[in-house]
C-alpha cells in the first residue's frame, strides 16, 4: 500500500488545477487538504473545490485539516465555545460526505475546558465514522491529560513542530504511539515553524523511522514542506520531496 502523501499547499504560486496535476505527476497518490479557506491551496477556492481537483486527478485524501481560526475558542468556557464546537462538527460531517475518514485539528494549550470540548467533538466524529486527530503545537508532552480523559481522539505528529519543543528524534511519536494515525514530515531549525524539505534542517528522520517501524506504525507519511528560495519549480520540489520520503521511510 502506498503510504506517502503530500499536503496540497506547498507554497508555490500556481493555480489549484496545476497544483494537483503536479502532485500526481510527482508520483503521489494521496493528498492532505485544508478544510477551510483560512489557509488554502490557492486563494479564492473553497474546500469543496479542492475535492473536485482531487477526484479529477484520481487522488485520495489522506486527511482533511479543520479550520484553525476557531481553535482558540475551545479554551473558553462560554465566549465563542459553542460556535467553535458546532463548526468543528460541521466540518467533520462535510469531510465524511466527501469520503474523508481522518480530520486533523489544532488545539490551544490543553486545559479541562479544552478536554470537555474535544470530548464532545470526538464523540461526534466517532458517530460519523471519522477519526479525529490532534496535532502537536505546544510542549513536549502536550496531550497526556487529553488522551487519558478522551478515548476517541488520535494523534497527528508534526516533526517540525516537535523540533521547536526539543524533540528531534521522534520521542513524542513514541510517547503517543498507541494514538498515532498520521505523521506530517518536514524539517526546521528548531526555533521557527520552517517546514523545510526533510534533511534540510536539524531533525533526525532516521531515528524517527526506526521508532515508527519498531512501534508498528500503520499510518501515512505526509510531506508538509513549503517552498524555499532554492526551489523555483514545483515539479522539482515535489519530486525531491517524494524521493526523500522514500529514502527515509521506505
Amino acid at each position: 500500500m502506498d503510504r506517502y502523501g503530500v499536503y496540497a499547499y506547498c507554497g508555490f504560486d500556481v493555480t489549484a488545477e496545476e497544483r494537483f496535476a503536479k502532485i500526481k505527476e510527482a508520483g503521489f497518490r494521496k493528498v492532505g487538504v485544508w478544510c477551510h479557506n483560512d489557509f488554502n491551496t490557492n486563494s479564492g477556492i473553497s474546500e469543496y473545490e479542492q475535492f473536485k481537483f482531487v477526484k479529477e486527478q484520481g487522488l485520495s485524501v489522506t486527511y482533511a485539516h479543520a479550520p484553525t481560526k476557531y481553535a482558540p475558542y475551545l479554551s473558553n468556557k462560554y465566549y465563542g465555545a459553542k460556535d467553535a464546537v458546532k463548526t468543528h462538527k460541521i466540518y467533520l460531517k462535510g469531510a465524511k460526505e466527501q469520503g474523508v475518514d481522518l480530520v486533523v485539528i489544532h488545539l490551544p494549550e490543553v486545559t479541562s475546558v479544552v478536554i470537555d470540548h474535544v470530548a464532545e467533538i470526538a464523540e461526534f466524529a466517532a458517530g460519523q465514522g471519522v477519526k479525529l486527530a490532534v496535532e502537536n503545537l505546544t510542549g513536549d508532552k502536550p496531550f497526556d491529560e487529553l488522551f487519558a480523559a478522551v478515548k476517541d481522539v488520535y494523534f497527528c505528529y508534526d516533526t517540525c513542530h516537535a523540533l521547536m519543543f526539543g524533540d528531534s528524534t521522534g520521542a513524542m511519536a513514541e510517547r503517543y504511539m498507541d494514538r498515532l494515525v498520521t505523521t506530517h514530515i518536514s524539517d526546521g531549525d528548531g526555533e521557527k515553524d520552517c517546514h523545510y524539505l526533510p534533511g534540510k534542517g536539524k531533525y533526525d528522520f532516521s531515528s524517527l523511522a526506526n521508532i515508527l517501524r519498531n512501534g508498528g506504525y500503520k499510518g501515512d507519511f505526509v510531506l508538509e514542506a513549503f517552498q524555499t528560495s532554492e526551489y523555483a519549480d514545483i515539479s522539482a520540489f515535489l519530486s525531491e520531496g517524494k524521493a526523500l520520503l522514500e529514502r527515509f521511510f521506505g
